[in-house]
């Protein structure tokens, strides 16, 4: 939980320890990027693993 501070008007508040949703999403992103820009193939690869999975069931 977070306290605040009420001084002269302003509001203090504690630091946030670890890392919000929004941090999460914002990696999330730059990681899937990097990964659509470094390996175009990588759909082809894991429709290929689906598709002989498949065909060994």
């Amino acid at each position: 939980m977070n306290k605040e501070i009420l001084t002269e008007g302003t509001v203090t508040r504690k630091k946030q320890k670890g890392v919000t949703t929004i941090e999460y999403a914002i990696m999330l992103v730059l990681i899937a990027i990097a990964v659509a820009i470094a390996a175009p193939n990588v759909k082809t690869a894991v429709v290929n693993v689906f598709s002989q999975t498949a065909s060994i069931l």
